[in-house]
């Protein structure tokens, strides 16, 4: 790395702070702002060119800034500079490394500006890249699911409650189950996609500026197609957005930690009822027989990290006045660290999903006749015109009667839309496409303004 320590974007000189002031304030800050600093100068590049347009600049000083900026933005790529401690944050970081390298133009940049509305727009940018790639790794987890469901459609599975057997099920079932939930959870994403698509830039310090500022230009280089706000709505909206997006997170990972407690006792040593491929287990440092499934136990342990995060972010906003407080800067990290955890468990869940396999076998022998009783209340319901409370008693008083009927036959009677028999995983399968292609075209359409900027 090529280090440059930079002076606080709002020194005047002779005002260094306090060391442990410093270290309080910044802490990890720094590491956060890494995440984000790409975006923030897609934020500066579509600054600058709109200040040039509005004549709040020269047209030669927008050049160079831009110039400038595609530079540094193709050198954090390259891992030439980075945001050390040392530095306040990334806003000044760049702009020290502008002035240290264009000397005037440099000091321009910040007009019609402050650092409240800086961060909330590489934020956003951040959050609708990171919307994105969550939507599609959740479809993909969906689509994974559901091919395991049409791979074993209608192979037999004992449905629970109460954790305990009730009545005969099936693995295409319970795979697309799964699946249907996992998809329908773009619904959220949607929402929170559209809440974080307005660019705040602009807003200043939440009561906007002075200054003739062409809002809506900067907001369509970015990309966002959201409407321009009230630029106060804009600052209040800080922390709110990111809470938001957490919530939407937070459906996907219950999900998945649902999935995984299922997975987690339907391979106990008293069900066995699934196989995992090789390297998807790992073992005891003092058992030599175990294979521990505990990639679905850690995701378990994940989501309650990630609740933890969320709860937090949602309460850094509780009691704020109205206008920037520094409270919200930690929100900022919470919502990165909670991204992080469901992008962790979004990566290993087709692998692993697409390496279960059902053992027939077992959920067989645990196909025991009782499983049945409701089928034959049914029964006697259709072939005999019995009430169904009398089939129900009758059948009751008569649990140690049952036979076990063809397990194959009764998963394929079930007729009726969403029963094992009718599961519709085609339809299924082309909801999570056609989801997919949706936010394909939000991708190529944010990225494509981007590139546009540093072209």
């Amino acid at each position: 790395f090529f280090f440059v320590s930079s002076m606080p974007i709002w020194s005047k000189g002779g005002d260094a702070t306090d060391s442990l002031v410093h270290e309080f304030t910044v802490g990890d800050d720094y590491l956060f702002d890494r995440e984000i600093a790409s975006y923030d100068i897609l934020g500066s590049i579509a600054h600058a060119t709109m200040l040039g347009e509005c004549g709040l600049i020269s047209a030669e000083d927008q050049s160079t800034l831009v110039k400038g900026l595609q530079t540094l933005h193709k050198e954090y790529d390259q891992k030439v500079w980075t945001v050390e401690e040392t530095d306040e944050d990334v806003h000044s970081k760049v702009e020290g490394l502008l002035i240290e390298r264009l000397g005037e133009p440099g000091k321009r940049l910040h007009t019609g500006r402050s650092r409240n509305d800086q961060v909330m727009t590489a934020i956003r940018l951040w959050q609708k890249n990171k919307l994105i790639d969550v939507a599609l790794a959740t479809l993909e987890a969906a689509n994974a699911l559901c091919e395991q469901a049409q791979r074993y459609e209608f192979h037999p599975l004992p449905g629970y409650t109460h954790m305990q057997r009730g009545m005969p099920s099936s693995v295409g079932q319970f795979f697309g189950a799964h699946a249907t939930a996992l998809m329908e959870n773009t619904v959220m994403l949607h929402a929170s996609y559209s809440l974080a698509d307005h660019c705040p830039l602009g807003s200043g310090a939440g009561y906007g500026v002075g200054l003739p500022l062409n809002r809506e230009r900067t907001s369509g280089l970015l990309g966002f197609e959201g409407a321009v706000r009230i630029a106060m709505a804009d600052s209040n909206s800080r922390g709110k957005i990111e809470s938001c997006m957490l919530d939407a997170l937070s459906a996907v990972i219950n999900d998945l930690s649902r999935f995984a407690a299922d997975m987690v006792f339907f391979t106990t040593s008293e069900c066995q009822f699934f196989t995992i491929a090789s390297g998807y287990t790992t073992g005891s440092s003092i058992m030599p027989q175990k294979k521990n499934w505990d990639l679905f136990e850690l995701m378990r342990g994940r989501t309650s990290r990630f609740l933890g995060l969320r709860t937090g972010l949602s309460a850094v906003n509780i009691g704020l006045v109205s206008g920037y407080n520094r409270d919200v800067q930690d929100t900022k990290a919470i919502a990165i660290e909670g991204v992080k955890i469901i992008e962790g468990c979004l990566a290993i869940m087709p692998k692993a999903v697409r390496s279960l396999e059902p053992v027939r076998a077992n959920i067989e022998a645990a196909l025991t006749p009782d499983l049945y009783a409701t089928d034959e209340a049914y029964k006697l319901v259709r072939e005999q015109g019995m009430p169904f409370r009398d089939a129900y008693c009758q059948v009751g008083r008569n649990i140690a009667q049952l036979t076990t009927p063809d397990h194959d036959a009764t998963v394929k009677d079930r007729t009726h839309t969403g029963s094992t028999g009718n599961l519709q995983l085609d339809s299924l399968l082309y909801r999570i496409g056609w989801e997919r292609t949706q936010w394909v075209e939000k991708q190529k359409a944010l990225h494509a303004a981007w590139d546009r900027l540093l072209a």
